[in-house]
């Protein structure tokens, strides 16, 4: 069975700005990794280009066994493959709930709107917001817009998530709700790339870590061995930084 994720050579550059040098990587079918690294190290640039919201340079990616980075790809067609959950909610404000999470489904899918309803009313009952079907996104907290956001994602029925820090943007008592559902996505098999700086979730959810700096990939491993046994010091530096470990 080929990758869910297959990045080979991958460069990505703004300007002088050389963000991705040369990634290497690929994610197995329902397998969950959880990508750390500090601030420009090339994390959301590498996912962003893993859905083709930017351009690589030079190398290629394969989802599924099929080269999104061909200029044939059918760029639509690869983003009703992949969910992708911001840091930032991304909701539309003028819509209730339920049309937030209809709206893709009717519009790029084509399904119908009764079925569309039924698979929204699903997706939410999934991520605990039944009784907010009929709100707008302004009436709910930051904990619920962002579980609003992954049910949105998962109404498309993606074959794999991508999540860039969905709880960086969120007050700390509201975090735990939220990696609760992705939690939950990951026991049910889902494939699951994740950037984020949550290291316990890393270490309690993550198949992999990967840890980047200055746009390639340092280390990866199992959590126990990248998060407790780091073999690089430059791994070992940011931990120190951001954990007691």
């Amino acid at each position: 069975m080929s990758p869910a994720i297959d990045i080979r050579g991958l460069h990505k550059s703004f300007g002088d700005l050389h963000v991705l040098r040369g990634i290497n990587l690929s994610v197995a079918q329902g397998e969950v990794v959880c990508v750390l690294g500090p601030s420009g190290s090339g994390k959301s640039t590498l996912l962003r280009c893993l859905n083709r919201l930017e351009e690589p340079n030079d190398g290629s990616i394969l989802i599924d066994g099929s080269e999104i980075t061909d200029p044939e790809a059918d760029v639509d067609q690869l983003r009703t493959r992949i969910g992708m959950v911001f840091q930032q909610f991304n909701l539309f404000p003028h819509l209730t709930v339920k049309r937030n999470l209809t709206v893709g489904q009717t519009g790029v899918l084509k399904v119908k709107r009764p079925e569309a309803d039924r698979m929204a009313e699903s997706m939410l009952e999934r991520v605990g917001l039944s009784d907010k079907i009929n709100e707008f996104p302004s009436r709910l907290s930051g904990g619920q817009q962002q579980r609003v956001a992954i049910a949105r994602a998962l109404s498309m029925q993606p074959k794999m998530m991508l999540f860039d820090e969905p709880t960086s943007a969120l007050d700390p008592e509201l975090v735990g709700e939220v990696l609760d559902v992705m939690r939950s996505l990951a026991r049910d098999g889902m494939t699951m790339m994740v950037v984020t700086h949550e290291i316990g979730f890393a270490m309690e959810a993550a198949d992999r870590v990967v840890f980047m700096d200055e746009g390639v990939v340092v280390e990866q491993g199992p959590p126990e061995q990248v998060l407790r046994e780091p073999r690089e010091e430059r791994t070992r530096q940011f931990l120190r930084m951001v954990t007691d470990y």
